[in-house]
C-alpha cells in the first residue's frame, strides 16, 4: 500500500513553555456542570418532524453564486465559503428566528494544511477544530451575501497555525482540562438558532475501489439533529455539490423556495 498511513503523534508535543493564546475553555471544551449554551434544548424539542433533505447545487449555480459573494474583492472566496454563507441565510431565513438573536456556525477546520510545518494528508486521526462565524438575525439577513461570506472566511482563517498550537499547549495542562468535557460532544436534538456544517468535499470518496469498480453513491449516515449540514461532492464528478441538510419539516417548504435563489428575499 503507498502511500502508507501516518501514525506520527509528536505533531501534538506542546511547546516548552506552553503558550496559551486563546480562550479554549469556552469554545473546544465546556465544564461538566454548565449546560451546552443552546437556547433550545432537547426538553423543548425532539427529533420528530426532522427531515433530512438532499439539495442538488449545480457547477452553474455555485460559479454564479461565488461571482456574486466574492465580488469586489481581488481573490474570491472558497466555494465553500460562498455556498455555508448562502445556507446559512436561506436557513435562518426558513427558520422565521428573531431578529435580534445571535447565530452561528460552526465549520470544522482541518489542520493538516495550516500547521507549519504542514502535516500530510497520510495522517491517520482527526486534526479537526472548529471555526464559529456568528452574526445578528437581522444583519445577516438584511445585508448581501458579500456580508456572511467575509464572516465565514475571517473566522476559518483564524483556526491558523497559531491557533492550534495554543490549543494543543491548552489541552496537554492537566490541570485546566481535568474538570471539562469536550463540546462536539454535546448530545442535541435541535441546533436552532445555529448550524453544524461538515465538509467532505476534499474526500476521494468516488476514487475508492476495492476491484468492484467505484461507488454508485456515497452519503453521511442518518443523523437527526436540526440544523446539521454535510456537504458532498457529487457523483456526477462535474463540480456540482450535494448538500445533506437536517430541517424540521414545518421550516423545509420556505427552504425550498429560497434556496436556488442567487437573490432571496431575506429581509
Amino acid at each position: 500500500m503507498n502511500p502508507l498511513p501516518l501514525h506520527d503523534r509528536t505533531i501534538f508535543t506542546p511547546r516548552d513553555p506552553p503558550r496559551v493564546k486563546f480562550e479554549h475553555k469556552s469554545i473546544e471544551f465546556k465544564n461538566k456542570k454548565v449546560e451546552h449554551p443552546y437556547p433550545y434544548s432537547n426538553s423543548d424539542y425532539t427529533s420528530d418532524g426532522l427531515v433530512i433533505h438532499m439539495v442538488h447545487f449545480t457547477l452553474e449555480f455555485l460559479t454564479k453564486l461565488r461571482a456574486k459573494a466574492s465580488a469586489g474583492r481581488n481573490r474570491p472566496y472558497s466555494m465553500l465559503e460562498c455556498l455555508v454563507a448562502h445556507l446559512w441565510r436561506a436557513i435562518t431565513q426558513a427558520r422565521g428566528l428573531n431578529e435580534f438573536e445571535t447565530t452561528h456556525v460552526r465549520i470544522s477546520v482541518d489542520g493538516r494544511a495550516r500547521l507549519n510545518p504542514p502535516v500530510p494528508n497520510e495522517y491517520f486521526g482527526n486534526l479537526v477544530l472548529w471555526a464559529f462565524p456568528r452574526a445578528k438575525v437581522k444583519e445577516l439577513l438584511q445585508e448581501p451575501l458579500q456580508y456572511s461570506a467575509e464572516i465565514i472566511h475571517d473566522a476559518i482563517s483564524n483556526v491558523n497555525d497559531d491557533y492550534f498550537r495554543s490549543f494543543i499547549d491548552f489541552a496537554n495542562k492537566e490541570e485546566e482540562v481535568k474538570d471539562l468535557v469536550p463540546t462536539a460532544d454535546a448530545d442535541k436534538a435541535v441546533l436552532c438558532p445555529h448550524l453544524e456544517v461538515d465538509s467532505w468535499l476534499r474526500f476521494p470518496i468516488y476514487d475508492l475501489d476495492f476491484g468492484g469498480g467505484r461507488p454508485y453513491f456515497f452519503m453521511p449516515s442518518y443523523i437527526p439533529v436540526d440544523g446539521m449540514l454535510g456537504l458532498l461532492p457529487s457523483i456526477n464528478g462535474d463540480g456540482s455539490i450535494d448538500v445533506f441538510i437536517s430541517l424540521f419539516e414545518e421550516n423545509l417548504a420556505t427552504f425550498n423556495k429560497i434556496c436556488y435563489s442567487l437573490s432571496p428575499s431575506c429581509s
